[in-house]
């Protein structure tokens, strides 16, 4: 193929913007050695115009109309852009011609360490946001995952890049949080590029003033494409388009043009209240979506796709184990002495807490470790205890990448049984034991099971042999990788997201 001698990339001028444009100068670079990349950047309209929400300006494209005009008049080759600031049709001249693989979908909240005592006493949290769609999520998250006892949560408006956006939170006294989205941290964070290096510093001594909690996405959807960029060019260009192709990640495009057209059902625009985030994982494709259409219907759904039945068998509640999750109860458990002073010692850590029973009642977690909850049952029983959750692996366990390298260095330490198996987390705190309680019921006469953790499924196992032949399920952490080692046929054993999803789907 016949390279070109030079590519002209256009971007905002953003710090951002120019890094995520020198990220696929790079990659082009790195796969066709011979090009000459020259940078050029503009304002749109959108870094113009920084006073008017978002959700009130007329064009869904206020910072990608006016590169892609550059484009179509021949003053650049390529036009990259954050993906989710592209409208969801870009016209017949232009085509989205690749991606690289996905940054961190998530959006992350920051709040003000000087004001943790006045939002305490005034019950009372202010979050800069200019995003419809935040601002309907955070209304339920913030009164269910943060260690307040809120009576009331005020949003404000705030526009300008991720710096600027920053530099004002910290110099207005009447705010206390402001959310962003991670990859546009990251990226600013840890960008390996000389000439960023003093913004980098800028906003690792900004991030330091304030504590930070990663949203989970299974209640925090984000803007369709979030944590993506878009790689636009002429449709007649096929050369560079098949050079763009071969630097792209498939996966992330998939995901993000299923997103998007989830997001044209129900009209588009980034003045509506819906978050879509499709997840790739090792048991298949998730897809989290949750919003408010504008006619007032709300919606939520956190599921795998094409989840189906795999066997047709007709399933009554007698052949189910547990008909419900208060029958689950195979073990008592018993707190390990001096696991509390080990915890209490802690310092400069990243705590994974694998369920809530394994923090004893009297162990005292150091504010200067990151603390990070194995699912949301766990990250609600932390904060009833006023502990700050810095995140969550959403149920999904140690194999979901926590994404916080950026954030923190800090080494990590689990939370868990003696029984527990070995997992990615080795250094271990061993908080409790389990101790075996009779198992009531003939298991062999049942033929489907949940099972809540490894240790509920070899005890069962080991009481009823039986029980290897019927259809299991589990989460997709720990659990899962332990039980399919144990189950010749793999058509047996599937992951479900939740013991309610398993219930549903077989009854």
């Amino acid at each position: 193929m016949k390279s070109l001698k030079k590519i002209r990339i256009l971007s905002r001028k953003s710090d951002l913007a120019l890094i995520q444009a020198r990220s696929v100068g790079s990659k082009l670079i790195e796969k066709f050695s011979n090009v000459d990349i020259e940078y050029i950047s503009k304002k749109t309209v959108g870094d113009i115009d920084l006073k008017t929400p978002l959700s009130q300006m007329g064009s869904a494209g206020v910072f990608t109309d006016d590169l892609r005009n550059d484009l179509l008049a021949n003053q650049c080759d390529i036009a990259v852009h954050s993906w989710k600031d592209l409208p969801l049709e870009l016209g017949p001249n232009t085509i989205l011609a690749g991606s690289l693989k996905r940054d961190d979908q998530r959006d992350i909240m920051f709040i003000k360490k000087n004001k943790i005592d006045k939002i305490n006493q005034d019950k009372i949290l202010t979050v800069l946001s200019s995003s419809p769609r935040r601002i309907y999520n955070l209304k339920t998250f913030i009164k269910n995952y943060l260690p307040f006892k809120l009576n009331k949560i005020i949003f404000r408006n705030i526009r300008g890049n991720i710096p600027s956006r920053f530099t004002k939170f910290l110099q207005d006294d009447d705010s206390d949080a402001i959310i962003m989205a991670k990859a546009a941290i990251d990226r600013l964070l840890d960008n390996n590029m000389n000439e960023f290096n003093s913004i980098a510093q800028v906003m690792k001594d900004n991030i330091d003033q304030c504590l930070w909690t990663i949203t989970p996405l299974s209640q925090n959807p984000t803007s369709p494409g979030q944590g993506a960029l878009g790689i636009e060019v002429k449709r007649e260009n096929q050369e560079l388009i098949k050079m763009i192709e071969d630097i792209s990640d498939r996966e992330t495009i998939q995901c993000v043009n299923q997103e998007r057209e989830v997001l044209k059902q129900y009209g588009g625009g980034c003045h509506q209240k819906i978050g879509v985030s499709y997840v790739p994982s090792h048991f298949g494709l998730i897809q989290i979506k949750k919003g408010e259409t504008e006619d007032g219907k709300q919606f939520y759904a956190f599921e795998k796709i094409n989840d189906k039945k795999n066997f047709n068998l007709k399933i009554n509640e007698k052949q189910i184990y547990p008909k419900s999750l208060k029958e689950h109860k195979l073990f008592n458990r018993k707190y390990i002495q001096g696991s509390e002073k080990e915890i209490n010692n802690l310092l400069n850590c990243c705590i994974w807490v694998s369920r809530s029973l394994a923090l004893p009642p009297n162990a005292k977690i150091n504010s200067q470790n990151i603390v990070w909850s194995s699912g949301l049952k766990t990250w609600k029983s932390l904060i009833q205890k006023g502990i700050w959750v810095n995140g969550t692996s959403d149920g999904m366990g140690e194999n979901l990448d926590t994404n916080i390298e950026t954030l923190t260095k800090n080494p990590w330490i689990k939370l868990t049984h003696s029984g527990a198996s070995e997992t990615k987390i080795k250094k271990t705190i061993y908080t409790y034991s389990l101790e075996k309680l009779p198992i009531a019921e003939d298991l062999s006469t049942k033929n489907f099971f949940y099972w809540m953790s490894s240790s509920s499924f070899d005890y069962a196992l080991e009481k009823f042999p039986k029980i290897i032949d019927g259809y299991h399920a589990c989460g997709p952490g720990n659990t899962y990788e332990h039980i399919k080692k144990k189950i010749i046929d793999q058509g047996r054993l599937e992951v479900v997201l939740s013991y309610e999803a398993w219930k549903k789907k077989l009854l």
